[in-house]
């Protein structure tokens, strides 16, 4: 029967409907030719990057938005545009482009850089600041022009503060004037709260906000999508508009409209089905929100996953609403008993805030009056169902769910 069942699969994928003519349009790491909605930001970045052509530094940059709103795809784009352009013109720019989540650590980040710039640094076995000065250093003894990105710079910063950032704010110490500019790119658009002043003047000279886009603008960047990805024909423009008002409705995140097209296009492969439908989107809806909190969640570090966990336990013990303070104390106790130590309430703090960007948790402010104050509460914006699933095969955290 399991045979058969293969067989089937195999057979529909040679003598079934053509749906997809290149499906690699449609994931997250395809840069395309035409961004749509976001000219205005494109030619900003080009021209505080272009300072760096004329030989002396740019303001450094910070871009905001929330996930999905094309800050990533636009810093790309530009570059590319602009190391064609250094490339065309035979000059040499030293240039590094790093993702601090999946860095995952200081080290790691200044790692990257190094190999980016084709410096040979231990993989281990230095400090971060030994490995930060060979960088430093590769950089004044080439005395080319430095451009720096650091995308999802927030999760740098909450999870090991901002003395990395501040390393990086001594790149002219002396008479040897590099010209650099350092893009950071955050979906948190509290970010600058957790920087220290002397870190905060030095690279938050410039900065751009990416709005969410509007229902009417993901439809026509899913139109330019489809049009790439999926044979003429093959996706009615009902289902467009359905992906389009979903997506523009919870969170008007283009990345996340982009992955309901595509399932709802596998969702149609998969049946043997010769067009993409709405009830393709409305099943591939119903089915891609549960298993983005679940990948979520099991790609968090350990601090948050046991945030989490504190935050359900005082949930499930009478608790409709969890006050900061009160999860901090649960948190430090229960990190305590796993790993021997806990985060500051700072950084605590700020996983709560990346926590919250995700959707995973919801943070509200209540003022208490003028004697009270501001108060900070928490609690799950997930059914719990999905915690603990998502949370099962965790062999230190899943019996502290039951």
């Amino acid at each position: 029967m399991f045979d058969k069942d293969l067989e089937s699969i195999f057979k529909k994928a040679i003598e079934g409907p053509k749906i997809f003519k290149n499906k690699s349009v449609l994931f997250h790491d395809y840069i395309p030719t035409k961004l749509l909605f976001r000219e205005s930001e494109i030619r900003k970045l080009a021209y505080l990057i272009s300072n760096l052509l004329k030989g002396y530094r740019s303001s450094n940059l910070f871009i905001y938005g929330k996930p999905g709103t094309g800050k990533t795809a636009v810093t790309k784009y530009v570059v590319k545009k602009f190391l064609d352009t250094v490339h065309a013109y035979g000059k040499k720019i030293n240039y590094s482009y790093v993702n601090c989540r999946l860095a995952g650590t200081e080290y790691r980040i200044v790692y990257n850089i190094a190999n980016d710039m084709g410096l040979n640094i231990p993989f281990t076995g230095l400090s971060t600041e030994e490995a930060f000065n060979r960088v430093l250093n590769k950089v004044r003894d080439d005395g080319l022009p430095f451009l720096l990105v650091l995308d999802e710079i927030d999760s740098l910063v909450t999870r090991y503060g901002d003395k990395l950032l501040y390393l990086l704010t001594r790149f002219n110490v002396d008479e040897r004037q590099i010209p650099y500019m350092i893009i950071g790119i955050s979906n948190n658009l509290m970010f600058k709260e957790y920087l220290d002043p002397r870190v905060l003047s030095s690279l938050s000279e410039d900065e751009m906000v990416f709005k969410p886009y509007k229902s009417n603008e993901l439809e026509e960047i899913i139109k330019d999508r489809v049009r790439f990805a999926f044979y003429e024909g093959v996706v009615e423009d009902e289902a467009i508009k359905m992906v389009a008002a979903l997506s523009g409705a919870e969170h008007g995140d283009a990345r996340k409209a982009i992955d309901l097209i595509r399932v709802a296009g596998e969702l149609a492969e998969i049946s043997g089905d010769a067009k993409v439908t709405t009830d393709h989107v409305k099943k591939a809806y119903s089915n891609i929100g549960k298993e983005r909190v679940i990948d979520t969640i099991t790609t968090l570090p350990l601090h948050s996953r046991i945030i989490l966990v504190s935050v359900f336990d005082l949930l499930r013990n009478g608790y409709n609403i969890v006050k900061a303070s009160v999860l901090y104390t649960k948190y430090s106790d229960l990190s305590k008993k796993i790993i021997g130590s806990s985060l500051s309430y700072r950084r605590f703090i700020g996983l709560i805030t990346e926590l919250s960007i995700l959707g995973i948790l919801k943070r509200s402010i209540k003022n208490l009056g003028r004697k009270g104050g501001r108060s900070s509460y928490v609690s799950l914006d997930i059914p719990t169902e999905l915690l603990i699933e998502a949370l099962s095969n965790d062999p230190v955290l899943n019996e502290l769910l039951h």
